[in-house]
């Protein structure tokens, strides 16, 4: 049986790819490398624009690379499948923003894709919804949990993304209950603010606190943060004492009221 083991984060596809290495596992993964919770989705070359925005750093291994269109590797995964089938795609997803719109997102991209598509929903690990925090052999035995969505239930799934792409909210998280919330990018602005003070303090230090005090459903990017820092740099509530090409090369403080 051949598997092709679907992720939308490179780190996730890097522990199943183990798993495989291990035999805990059959087939190959492939990562689409996104981020599905945050920004526009109507636009992959505006996607592309705006997830290149959110880096400091604007070259290395992350899901800003690549070419202009940041569609183009569920275009180039759709070919595969054709050239290439598989017995089962194997839709691996957590219970967080990113992997709730992920679902969806490939059933939007795989509609009348002819292949079976199987759906792992992945619990949360030491109450974190995320692939991440999983090690292969903890990941690998949620296999026999897999269930398999019908054209029915992928058409479906695909009518929702497509509604939510038709919103003009750019941040997307679930709530307690699993239910998709739409906020503005400024939703989290306050927890930035709250970590800085009027001392200066390195910004990766303030970055790295409001990660770790994030909502652990919906674990808050150090990019995103980054992202929303700069924002509050440019509109004057934060200062920062040195030119801001990484986010290790300076230090921030509240800006006088």
């Amino acid at each position: 049986m051949s598997d092709l083991h679907l992720t939308a984060s490179l780190p996730a596809a890097g522990t199943l790819y183990q798993a495989i290495k291990e035999q805990l596992l059959t087939g190959e993964t492939y990562a689409i490398n996104d981020i599905p919770g945050t920004g526009p989705l109507n636009d992959g070359l505006i996607r592309k624009e705006f997830l290149r925005s959110l880096n400091y750093v604007k070259k290395g291994t992350n899901w800003s690379d690549g070419g202009p269109d940041a569609f183009a590797p569920w275009l180039q995964l759709k070919a595969r499948l054709l050239d290439k089938p598989v017995d089962r795609l194997i839709i691996w997803a957590a219970g967080d923003g990113d992997d709730y719109v992920f679902t969806r997102m490939a059933c939007h991209w795989l509609e009348n894709v002819p292949v079976n598509v199987i759906l792992v929903k992945v619990p949360p690990i030491h109450d974190l919804y995320s692939l991440i925090f999983y090690s292969a052999d903890q990941l690998a035995p949620l296999i026999n949990q897999a269930v398999s969505l019908s054209i029915a239930e992928r058409n479906t799934l695909a009518r929702e993304y497509e509604n939510i792409v038709s919103r003009p909210e750019q941040l997307r998280e679930c709530d307690e209950h699993g239910m998709l919330q739409f906020l503005d990018l400024s939703a989290h602005d306050h927890e930035v603010l709250a970590r800085c003070s009027n001392r200066w303090k390195p910004a990766a230090r303030v970055i790295g606190q409001v990660m770790g005090f994030s909502d652990r459903r919906n674990n808050l990017d150090d990019a995103f943060i980054s992202s929303r820092l700069e924002h509050l740099i440019v509109t004057g509530q934060v200062v920062a004492d040195a030119p801001r090409t990484s986010m290790r090369d300076f230090r921030v403080k509240l800006a006088k009221k």
